[in-house]
């Protein structure tokens, strides 16, 4: 008889170790199921990965049952990325540096430790998709919430020279300069956005303009240099009005679309130890879900 045969309760906690999950609120939206559940596939793991919607309230219940039922780990959405902090029990620098964490690790013996994949992920894809990004200029950051922070502090670690962050709330750009810009974070008042694009190297939309049933980001990208790069992080439409002018004016474009894939490759990694990427078949997958037809490079 097997060693698995004659343990069930192991064979119970093996299976455990490769399941994870997404919480939110709403959820239902969520690629990311399709995402992990593809991987585990090309892994041959034995895995499950699910989405399930968690109000507020519930927040410290499904911590304590993904503890209990021996999860792996899991991913965070809006809008508990930093209301899920305090009931960790190890927050790594950098997720403590942008206050907010979007993936958690539960480690064999029930501690959680909080990570923040969106930077890595942000930083990963420009590289990919956008060698040679040109680093030795300023980035100019449209947005201040929760993906601005970490785009922000990615480029500064990139070696970026300045980030110049351009919010239609002044007060919250100046906030993310200030708590993570080491002398090296601007702030550009929203009408001054498209002043502030001839000298920068990248441009990167973290904002909701321009996602679909969102208004539009109006922003004159006709004074921008030749080698600069335009990044939406949007990816619902996939070609958003910013990279279609951009695309217009022969400038390089990165979707959305990657920094999803690319940060949740680090969380796969963080949580099985399986290097997974982004293949021509997961990029198609991608797509259909969102009713696109076509898509640029990965």
């Amino acid at each position: 008889m097997s060693k698995t045969m004659q343990n069930p309760t192991n064979d119970n906690q093996t299976k455990n170790q490769f399941r994870a999950a997404v919480i939110g609120s709403p959820i239902a939206q969520s690629l990311s199921p399709l995402m992990h559940n593809y991987w585990f596939r090309a892994c041959g793991l034995p895995g499950q990965y699910q989405a399930l919607e968690v109000a507020p309230g519930d927040l410290q219940a499904q911590l304590n049952t993904f503890r209990s039922d021996g999860y792996a780990g899991f991913n965070i959405t809006a809008p508990h990325k930093t209301s899920i902090v305090p009931m960790l029990d190890k927050i790594t620098p950098l997720a403590r540096q942008m206050g907010a964490v979007n993936t958690v690790k539960i480690a064999a013996d029930g501690t959680t430790t909080g990570i923040n994949t969106d930077g890595i992920g942000f930083i990963k894809h420009l590289s990919a998709t956008a060698s040679g990004w040109p680093k030795d200029r300023p980035a100019l950051l449209l947005g201040a919430g929760g993906a601005a922070r970490a785009a922000a502090l990615a480029l500064i670690n990139a070696g970026v020279p300045m980030v110049m962050i351009c919010n239609r709330t002044r007060a919250k750009a100046e906030t993310i300069a200030q708590e993570l810009g080491r002398g090296r974070m601007t702030v550009v008042d929203w009408e001054d956005r498209a002043d502030a694009v001839a000298g920068a190297g990248l441009v990167v939309n973290t904002t909701v303009l321009g996602m679909e049933g969102s208004a539009s980001l109006e922003i004159d990208l006709s004074c921008a240099q030749t080698d600069t790069v335009v990044y939406d992080i949007v990816y619902k439409p996939i070609e958003t009005a910013l990279l279609k002018d951009a695309r217009q004016l022969g400038l390089r474009t990165v979707d959305g679309l990657g920094m999803l894939v690319y940060q949740g490759a680090v969380a796969f990694k963080v949580w099985f130890d399986q290097d997974v990427g982004y293949d021509d078949t997961l990029h198609a997958l991608l797509l259909d879900a969102l009713g696109e037809t076509e898509g640029w490079a990965k």
